[in-house]
This record gives C-alpha cells, structure tokens and sequence, in this order.
C-alpha cells in the first residue's frame, strides 16, 4: 500500500486532466444501469462483504453509480475512503480503518454505518486517468484483508467497470451520431420538400392543390400525420376547406366550413397569429375537446396574409407525438412563408407591376443620384465594388452614360479613384451602420455629399447630390476672410502678394497664382514671385505678351484674359507649345486698373484645361481688387508717413520760432517765471503733436501720451505711471498734455519734485458708470512739503484755470491738501476722451 500525504490526495483529485476525462464519460448524476448493478452484486459475493460500490470522485465530491448495502449515493470528500484508491498503482487495501490515520476521524467509521475494513480497485482509464474504484467494504475489521482470488477477482470487475464506461460512451457516440444522421436526413427531406414545393409554386395558380400531394406523400418522413389547408370565404367570416391530408370524408364534412373564432383553425384566423400547441391528449382545458376527441395531441396552425388580409390558413397535426420539435415547427413556418409569399403574387400580381413601374419612375424622376452596389471580396478584404444599378440623376450627376456602368467596379468607371469612396461603403456594408460623407472626385474635379446605408449582404445604396458649387462658394468665403485676416497684418507689398497667391492657388487647386506689373501698352509683364503647387517651376520675371498669342486685347480694355484651354482657344490655339512648355492648360489674367489703363495683373494658371465658373472669376477679381486696395493702403501709408514726418518738421520749426519770438520780445521783462512757463507749456505742446504725428493725427495711446508729457518735463525717475492702455483722440490729447504738464511743473516748483525725496504717483482705471465708461486720473504727491491751498480770487492763474478744465475741458476735478502732499482726482467719460 501505497502512502502519500493529504496534500497529495488534494492535488490528484483536482488535477484538470483526471476531472476532464471524468466529465468526457458523463457518468455523474445518471439513473441506475443493471451492468453496473450486477457488478457490485457479484463482488459482495465473491468478496464475502456486506457493502459493494462503484465510486468515482469528482472535485467536490464521490459519486456511486451502483451501490449494494450503503445508504447513499453520494458523500463528500471528508466521508471519502475511495480518495486514497486514486494514488493507488494497484488494491487500496485497508484492514481496520479505525486503526488507520487517514480514515480514523472518518464520519462513516466512527458513526453510522461503522465501516471497519475497505478494499478499492481503481478504475484506471485508457489514458492512466483514475476516475474512482470498484470497492468492497465491511462493518467489522478483517486483519488478512482478501485472499488473493478474492483481489483477482476485484481486479477483474474493476477493468469490467471501465469496459462497461467505455461500451457506455460508444453507444452514447453511436446513438449521437444515428440521431444527426437521422435529424441529417428529416432536415434534407424538408429542404427537399421545400425546395420542390417553391418549383412548383413559382407558377402555381392554386397554391392549395399544388402543395396537398407534396405534404401528403412525405407527411411521415415530415413529423405529422394531417393537415388542411383553408381559404376565406367572401364574408371574410368563415374558413373554406379546400384540401386535406389524412382526414377521413366525414371529418372533411365537419371541417369544410368553420366559424372565425372556432378551435382550432379558426382561432388562428381570428387571431391572425399562429398556434401551437403540444400535449393535447393530456389537458383538460375544454376548448381542445374536440381535438383530443378526434385523437390529436400536438397543432400547429399559421395565418396566410397577403397584403395585409388574412387570405388562408394552413395547419398540422399529429396524433403520434404530443409535441413538434423546434426544427418542425421551422418547417411548417418556412412552409407557411411560402404559401404566403404565392398569395403575394396572385393577389398583387397587377398592383405590383403598376407599383414597380410606379417605383421605376420614381426612382428615375429623382433629382439625387441613387446607386446600388455590391462590395467585392479578395481574401475576406474589401477591395472594390460594383455597380449593381443607377438612376439617370447618376448619370448626370457624374458625366457618364448610365448604360454602360451596371457590372462594372468603381475602378474600372473612375481610374485613379481615392481609396475612401471604396473603405467607406466597405464599413457601412460590415457594420450595417448608415454614413453620411461628404468628398470630393479628384478625377471629376468635383464634390459630392450624400449617405449610404448596407441593404443586405454585401450590398448597399447611396443617395447622393453633387455639391461642388457650395463647397467651392464656401472655399471661396473662407479664403476671403483668410486673406483679410493675413492682410491686416502685413506691412509689405511683397508678402501681399504672396500671401494673395497662395490663398487663391490652394482654394481653386490650381498650379500656379501670383501677381504681374504691366509694363507699356500690354506689351510685357514683370511677373513678381508667387505661388505654386508642390513640384510646379516658378515663372517669375519678365514676359512679352505677344510671345504667348493674341491675347493683349482683352487687357488693353480693361477685361479679364480667361483663356480655359490653350490648345483649343483661337486666341492661342495656332501655337500653344510655349505655355503648354511651362504648364499652362488654362489661364485667367485679371486686370487691375489705374487712371483708364491696366497696370497690373493677377494671374491664376492650371497645367490643364480648365472651366473657369462666373463664380471663380468673381472671387479671382475680388481677390485682386483687395490686393489692389491694401497695396494702395500701405503706399498710402508709407506716402502719410513722410508727410508726417514733413509736417513734424515744420511744426518743430514753427513752435521754435514761436519760442524764440518770445524769447526776444520778453527778454526785458524782469519777472522770469511767466516766461519760463510760457516757454514749458509750448515744449508740452510739441511732445504731444510729436505722439500724435506718430499716430497720423488720428489718435494716441494714453500711456505713450503721459510718459512723453512727464519725460519731457524732467524727474522721470520719480514719477509712477500705472494705469490701462486706450486711445486718446487729438483734442484729448492736447489737453490732456497741458493738464500733466501744469500739474508736474506745480510739483517741481512748490509739491513733491521740488525736494529730494519726493515722489508722485499717476494713476488712472476705467470705471463702470451708469450707461458709460469713465475715466478716473488720480495724481498724489507723497514726501514733499505740506501744500497750502491756492487763495480764493476772481482771477486765478492760467495754470490753476487749465487744471480746472480737467482731462476733456468740462471739468471733473477733485483738488485736495492734505498734510502727506497735493491729491487730485480728475474724471471724464471715455467717450469723451476717444471722439470729443
């Protein structure tokens, strides 16, 4: 005997193979087998023990599937001798199991039913797996254990045991094998049924008389014994009997006319809805009496409707089953389908050739393409597809005759196609998920928007409308505002003009754009660098016009040169090789005009011939016109910018001959201070014309405006200056010079500036007001002398007077002394300051 630790038991009976091959016998939880039962009976016999079982442990659990002498058929692992016979190479033969570790705690030795001695064989498979043992058991020790006949003799029914799985596994294959075959064979005989009753109802005229001698020469092989076949009777109240299999004459006479409403067949005319039912023989329910008098234990009834009207009804029955199987009553469905389908066409026949032609129309008369197509396939890729059917809007949708496309791939009628009009319809047709796209035909030069949806396998439809107008109109506004966008911020005519040509060159997917100055009467064009497409020669530089054709007339007049292909237009055609030598299929000169003459041109190109759309040259020539138009703004600038510049240089001059005037007519006056701040106040006035020249007079930034008024008047490094940037319009910005100016020159000769430590700060904010902004200045003084208040007098000084007028001359000024130095607070509306 073999001896091996818990442990070990634990892991042979969880091991995946052993419990595998248990489970591939499916001997667990079966009824009792007398094979088996004689096996445990001849081995109490020959063992001379009360007690036999057939044992097999499964994972949680030992399992008999024939027992003599032992209480039950089953017990848990814990209770389990048979464990240890899974170790075991050969008998698990234990003397005394109450003197025996393993088995001495044992619930079955120290209770109920007190086993004593125990002798396993195990039931070792073919491939070495131990799926439990025959075992002997008794209730009293047997110190000598089993003669060796007697272990031969378990030997020898242990290996009948496993005979007996086997034998029992290969009647289970053999009987699941007859039953496919069987099921194989009733499943070929209904298609066969099927497929000859669908040949013989394609034409059919009655479909009733068709399909009675089908179902009545395989109703065995088909799983019933009766059935009937109905049609409605003209009050649409009554089922006609019109054939019958295997009913009797007078059952025939019973059924031939029946009420809606009346079981069995009448429920499902009433109801429209099939019936099926099992077990008739069996139930008590009253409405089924007459069935089960006329021996009928399963029925399946269907409704035949044919648009939209119950036309028939066909039923089934069966007096040997009690039920149809599933695949049976999928038969009688298919079957029903069938008749139904028939009834479609006979009862429609007519509506449905005047809704086809109706359909037919319909879809020719759309004005939106309409295609029909069907994915190919090359090692279960999507790799193309074909068209199965277009509508003539197709046609003229996309330039092609519509008769000579159904067949062919996409491919093949676009060469060159994208790849995306292929792997998008492949994903509608694989996910069934309808797709809206919106793309464009590189070969057609043209946009298309529309959605397709799958309609069975491996095919889809699309409805479609060509959009290439609207999204070029749209590329046409978008590249206008770009060109603004870009305008704005260019300061040279050069990078205009670039950034002019590259709009326009990628909006129109053309080869080449750009600018030309004319030069003489239209006679040559000085082409400046531009735009071109990827791999596309510039031709920058000068170009005599008559080298290219008869094309200077149309530029002398002031119209635009659109010439849509070089080959064919007279104006080039007689010899097109030196623009067809630099890439131009097609152009477009749009003439930009100065005083009655064309001094310019904008220039678009394309390597081949072209349509060149009213849209397209409309957006050409407005392009050119704000090109033209910003130009002229940055000449025009440059052109005020000198004559600012002329104008600073003359008002310098004349504010220093107005200083010297004064200078020398005030030179006897012995008081200095009045002429000294004559003097400032004229130095203030030329720092702010100065900031505003720099704005071409039409306004300045605050900011720029203080710190020149407060730099000029000198301790800078002492003043504070904090506040928002906004604009100050010219008269504000004169005033507002003076005010800063009088209000530093009062610090520097009695406030803060006027001694070392003294500090001025100059603050302003916008407020909120109601209904306007206003803008509040606040000038503090800080480590200066204590200011004293001005006396009051009827006639204040000049300065006193300007500070009063405040930021915009209307005053709003706070002026305090307190003790820490000179405040002022001055307040105007934005308003004011920006347009006053």
């Amino acid at each position: 005997m073999t001896v091996i630790d818990m442990e070990g038991v634990e892991h042979l009976i969880a091991a995946d193979l052993r419990l595998a091959a248990l489970k591939a016998y499916g001997i667990l939880d079966t009824p009792p087998e007398a094979a088996f039962d004689g096996i445990v009976r001849l081995a109490t016999r020959l063992c001379l023990t009360p007690v036999a079982l057939v044992s097999f442990v499964a994972a949680d659990r030992q399992w008999f599937k024939a027992r003599i002498g032992f209480p039950s058929c089953e017990t848990d692992l814990e209770r389990s001798v048979c464990k240890y016979a899974l170790a075991e190479p050969d008998l698990l033969i234990v003397p005394d199991l109450a003197a025996d570790p393993r088995t001495a705690d044992n619930p079955l030795v120290t209770g109920e039913p007190f086993i004593r001695f125990y002798a396993g064989a195990p039931l070792r498979a073919p491939d070495g797996q131990v799926l439990g043992s025959l075992c002997v058991i008794d209730t009293v020790p047997r110190p000598q254990g089993l003669t060796p006949e007697q272990q031969e003799d378990l030997r020898i029914l242990a290996a009948q045991v496993v005979t007996q799985l086997q034998m029992r596994r290969a009647v289970d294959e053999r009987d699941q094998v007859l039953a496919f075959q069987a099921a194989e064979l009733r499943r070929a005989h209904r298609l066969d049924v099927i497929a000859t009753a669908s040949t013989a109802l394609l034409t059919a005229d009655d479909p009733s008389a068709v399909l009675e001698p089908i179902l009545r020469d395989g109703a065995d092989a088909l799983g019933f014994d009766r059935a009937c076949l109905y049609d409605v009777t003209p009050d649409r109240q009554h089922l006609r009997l019109t054939h019958a299999v295997n009913i009797s004459p007078d059952g025939r006479e019973r059924l031939k006319r029946l009420p809606f409403g009346t079981p069995l067949c009448g429920i499902v005319a009433e109801t429209r809805q099939p019936l099926i039912l099992s077990g008739l023989q069996a139930s008590l329910d009253p409405r089924w009496e007459v069935a089960r008098g006329n021996g009928l234990d399963a029925y399946a009834g269907f409704p035949i409707v044919s648009r939209g009207e119950l036309c028939a009804v066909i039923a089934f029955a069966s007096t040997r089953v009690a039920a149809f199987d599933r695949e049976t009553v999928a038969f009688f469905e298919t079957l029903a389908r069938l008749m139904a389908a028939v009834h479609e066409r006979l009862d429609g026949e007519d509506a449905l050739a005047e809704s086809r032609a109706y359909w037919r129309s319909l879809f020719e008369r759309l004005c939106e393409g309409f295609i029909v197509g069907e994915v190919i396939r090359e090692a279960g890729q999507v790799t193309d597809w074909r068209y199965v059917e277009v509508n003539r809007a197709w046609g003229d949708l996309v330039g092609i005759d519509v008769n000579q496309v159904a067949g062919r791939t996409i491919r093949e009628v676009f060469p060159g196609i994208e790849d995306a009009w292929v792997n998008e319809f492949a994903q509608v047709v694989e996910s069934a998920e309808p797709r809206e796209f919106l793309r464009r035909v590189g070969t057609l030069d043209r946009w298309y928007e529309g959605r397709a949806f799958a309609i069975g396998a491996d095919r889809f439809a699309v409805t479609f409308l060509e959009v290439t107008d609207r999204v070029q109109a749209e590329a046409r506004r978008t590249a206008l505002l770009s060109l603004g966008d870009r305008f704005r911020d260019l300061t040279e005519a050069p990078e205009m003009i670039q950034a002019a040509a590259e709009i326009v060159g990628t909006t129109l997917g053309v080869t080449r754009a750009g600018y030309g100055h004319i030069d003489g009467d239209v006679e040559f064009v000085d082409i400046e660098e531009g735009w071109t497409a990827p791999g596309v020669a510039s031709i920058a530089g000068r170009h005599r016009y008559a080298d290219f054709g008869d094309i200077r007339e149309h530029l002398r007049r002031g119209e635009p040169l659109v010439i849509e292909d070089v080959r064919t237009d007279p104006r080039t055609s007689s010899d097109p090789r030196l623009m067809l030598d630099v890439g131009i299929g097609a152009l477009v000169n749009m003439p930009v005009r100065e005083r009655g003459r064309t001094v310019a041109v904008f220039i678009v190109q394309d390597d081949k011939p072209r349509r060149w759309s009213p849209e397209t040259l409309a957006f050409v020539r407005n392009v050119a016109e704000r090109l033209e138009s910003g130009v002229a703004r940055l000449e025009a600038e440059e052109q005020q910018r000198i004559l600012n510049e002329e104008i600073s240089h003359r008002l310098k001059n004349m504010l220093a001959m107005v200083l010297s005037i004064a200078t020398q007519t005030l030179r006897g006056v012995p008081d200095r201070a009045p002429v000294e701040a004559f003097e400032r106040r004229i130095h203030a006035l030329s720092t702010a014309h100065n900031v505003l020249l720099h704005k071409t007079w039409t306004s300045a930034p605050v900011r720029e405006v203080v710190h020149a008024v407060l730099g000029a008047a000198g301790h800078g490094d002492r003043i504070t200056v904090t506040g928002p940037d906004f604009d100050l319009g010219p008269r504000a910005t004169l005033s507002v010079s003076l005010l800063l100016h009088e209000l530093a020159t009062n610090a520097a000769k009695y406030g803060a500036l006027s001694v070392p430590d003294g500090r001025v700060a100059v603050t302003w904010r916008l407020d909120e007001g109601i209904g306007e902004r206003e803008v509040v200045l606040d000038w503090v003084e800080r480590g200066g002398p204590p200011p004293v208040a001005p006396a009051h007098s009827k006639r204040a000084g000049f300065g006193s007077r300007l500070i009063r007028l405040g930021l915009a001359g209307s005053g709003g000024v706070d002026l305090r002394y307190p003790s820490s130095g000179f405040e002022a607070t001055l307040r105007a509306l934005l308003v004011q300051l920006q347009h006053g």
